[in-house]
């Protein structure tokens, strides 16, 4: 059974929520400003929810920040979106202020995509 056009409207508003998240041919990705041990911090949180969610992001090092990809046949997910959430949401915590500014969000606004914690 495949996607309805509601499914995929659920995509699109979940990923609305998502800032700095992009959503290009199949591809869900996010590249963050980090340094270096904050990347080394992210990465091992990252472990844990691709683990928990069963997705395998592509997560890398590159000039000054950290570049997540999930990629999928198919277009992305909702549980890819929900693995977002929660990269996003440790990314927020991680930042602080740096992560506030760049989002203008404020830590905190994806506890929604945490429910299962």
């Amino acid at each position: 059974m495949g996607r309805t056009e509601q499914d995929d409207n659920v995509l699109l508003d979940a990923l609305r929520e998502l800032n700095g998240w992009v959503a290009d041919d199949g591809r869900l990705s996010r590249s963050l400003p980090l340094d270096d041990s904050q990347h080394a911090e992210l990465a091992e949180q990252i472990k844990i929810f691709a683990d928990t969610l069963g997705v395998r992001p592509d997560v890398r090092r590159t000039d000054e920040a950290t570049l997540i990809v999930l990629a999928r046949e198919g277009g992305f997910s909702l549980t890819d979106v929900t693995f977002a959430g929660r990269v996003e949401t440790a990314y927020i915590t991680m930042a602080g202020d740096l992560a506030s500014e760049e989002t203008g969000l404020a830590k905190g606004r994806f506890r929604w995509l945490r429910r299962g914690e």
